[in-house]
């Protein structure tokens, strides 16, 4: 049993249930108690007396005083014609029997061996049978109504046990991601829960000495990768000042949007690494063709290497209102992912009612692997480190869109973005 399966059923629920069940256990077992006892006394008073009785009449009848007009009301004695008693009677052995059941009637009978015949003893009573059945249904009906009020009790007294449960949860759930070096344990001072509460301010503790190693890392590397950056262009604006050859000048364009990029990528995974809900874009929109384009022409050799066929229909004026970097990663990881799959084929790219498809002629994907493939460090590539697609759902999901991968093996595969 996983554990979502193990806890299905909400804390006051089985409260409920289990203090149900235990008043309906205990009731059932004292009224069986109860019936037990007096079946056993019955049996045990009526048993005794009817075995005197018995001893009686015998000696009555050996002595020649028997006289049938003197038995009690409810009694009767079958000893001359024994051989035509009810068949119920005739099969009981010598000794007491409690609550015999002829027709409609209940008896007590002692059975005794007289000159190696038996005699029957027999005493009416129905009335005591029907007053235990009544009984039986009155206990029923009690623990049918116990039943319904441990209910109503269970569920009043699970709204004061789990008060403490439910403050904790709505503490909890008041916190917000932003805040930093809150303790919850001393609003929980003589409760049960203040353990949870103290747990809960070790984990609180502990991960806010993470994010602070995390915000300071996120700093430290941003300038540090930004000064390189920075150098490197300055270097392009001296060598821009210079004549250059034609060949020079496009490297050098190169060189600068390689550098673009590289900062572009920078600000989009610092700005992914970010915690705080503010917005994701202040700037000019992004223009999904142009990006492509740029895309398609610096992977130009690339492409000439595999010897893949690129087609696009996208409108010129489509645009998103996102940062171009996020949008410009996103496009990069899955042409590379198409690219790098696909041998003498072609690539497909088109944009209908804002959903982009992205379809290769490449190896495709294998069944057991495509469930996968968005998972950090997954990868097919004994080289790879499996952060490309990643990247591309964390930007899906920081941007609200969605993505999806469809793939045969040895056909290709198929990638929808819904903007």
């Amino acid at each position: 049993m996983t554990a979502p399966e193990r806890y299905t059923t909400s804390l006051r629920l089985r409260l409920m249930v289990a203090l149900a069940l235990i008043v309906t256990v205990t009731g059932t077992l004292f009224a069986y108690g109860v019936l037990f006892m007096k079946e056993k006394l019955e049996a045990v008073i009526f048993g005794d007396m009817l075995r005197a009785q018995l001893q009686e009449l015998l000696v009555e009848i050996d002595a020649g005083s028997y006289d049938r007009s003197q038995l009690f009301r409810g009694w009767d004695f079958h000893y001359e014609d024994s051989g035509n008693v009810d068949p119920v009677l005739h099969a009981l052995s010598p000794g007491s029997h409690h609550s015999v059941r002829v027709g409609q009637r209940y008896y007590q009978v002692e059975v005794a061996l007289r000159d190696g015949h038996p005699v029957y003893l027999t005493y009416d009573i129905t009335e005591w049978e029907l007053l235990e059945h009544e009984l039986l249904r009155m206990l029923a009906y009690g623990i049918g109504v116990l039943l319904i009020a441990a209910l109503l009790m269970g569920r009043q007294a699970s709204q004061a046990i789990l008060a403490p449960v439910n403050a904790l949860a709505e503490r909890l759930a008041s916190m917000q991601p932003r805040q930093r070096k809150l303790r919850i344990a001393q609003d929980f001072e003589g409760d049960e829960i203040n353990r949870i509460a103290r747990a809960f301010d070790v984990y609180l503790e502990r991960l806010d000495r993470f994010v602070e190693r995390e915000r300071s890392f996120t700093a430290s590397a941003s300038h540090e990768l930004r000064t390189p950056l920075s150098v490197m262009l300055g270097a392009l604006d001296v060598l821009d000042a210079q004549p250059l050859t034609p060949a020079t000048q496009r490297a050098a364009a190169r060189l600068r949007r390689a550098c673009d990029e590289m900062r572009a990528f920078i600000e989009a995974t610092l700005l992914l690494a970010r915690e705080e809900a503010t917005t994701l874009h202040d700037g000019a929109d992004a223009n999904l063709d142009q990006l492509l384009q740029g895309l398609l022409e610096d992977m130009q050799p690339l492409l000439q290497e595999h010897n893949i066929r690129v087609t696009s229909d996208i409108n010129p004026t489509f645009t998103l209102s996102q940062p171009a970097s996020l949008v410009q990663i996103l496009l990069g990881n899955l042409l590379r992912n198409a690219i790098e799959h696909t041998r003498d084929g072609s690539i497909d790219i088109r944009l209908q009612d804002r959903v982009l498809t992205l379809r290769d002629t490449g190896s495709g994907i294998a069944a057991e692997h495509l469930p996968l493939v968005f998972e950090r460090s997954f990868t097919t590539k004994p080289d790879g480190v499996g952060l490309g697609l990643d990247l591309v759902r964390r930007i899906c999901d920081r941007c609200s869109w969605r993505v999806a991968l469809a793939s045969v093996p040895g056909e290709g595969t198929t990638v929808t973005l819904h903007f």
